[in-house]
């Protein structure tokens, strides 16, 4: 198996359960603090923290990214009362607020990152030369099949089609202009 086709089944099967993933994230987001806890006072690991922050982002929304974002760097101001260590409580609300700060723009960049890839997979553009019939106006497909155009239009993108007459071809067709029918 190619490592794109797992990393789209793993994306499927964690779509799939998209009520459950936050309890995913809050466990991974505990085994993130007690790592944390075990490197001691001096160790700073709070680019782990990232881990369930932006998964939490990416697969459950903006709310559960910011709450991530905000709960875990508040568990570790509870260490220093844990650890004997050389500076003040001002030192740690301090870097409790920066890290809140910077948790919650990287929440913020990952969210408009989603929802720009679910605007991209919304829209879909037909590009490139398409061969068609100079008769019939049928489409060849990618394999060598002929389908009318409608069929491609409707299955290539997101278009609905309904059929109608421009004047010209009433005139031409039924031999009357759609003016006097008015």
């Amino acid at each position: 198996m190619n490592k794109h086709g797992a990393i789209t089944k793993l994306r499927d099967f964690l779509v799939k359960r998209r009520k459950f993933l936050v309890i995913y994230w809050i466990l991974l987001s505990f085994v993130v603090i007690i790592l944390d806890y075990l490197t001691g006072p001096f160790i700073y690991f709070p680019i782990f923290f990232l881990f369930p922050i932006v998964l939490a982002t990416w697969f459950n929304g903006l709310r559960w990214g910011l709450a991530f974002a905000f709960f875990l760097p508040l568990f570790r101001i509870f260490f220093p009362f844990v650890w004997p260590v050389p500076w003040s409580i001002l030192e740690v609300v301090a870097n409790l607020v920066i890290r809140i700060i910077f948790f919650s723009l990287v929440v913020v960049l990952v969210d408009r990152e989603v929802k720009r890839r679910a605007l991209l997979e919304e829209v879909k553009v037909l590009r490139g030369i398409l061969p068609i019939c100079s008769f019939c106006k049928k489409i060849r497909t990618k394999h060598n099949t002929w389908v009318p155009l409608e069929e491609y239009l409707n299955e290539h993108s997101e278009a609905e089609l309904s059929h109608g007459f421009c004047p010209e071809c009433v005139e031409r067709h039924y031999g009357m202009e759609l003016s006097s029918k008015k």
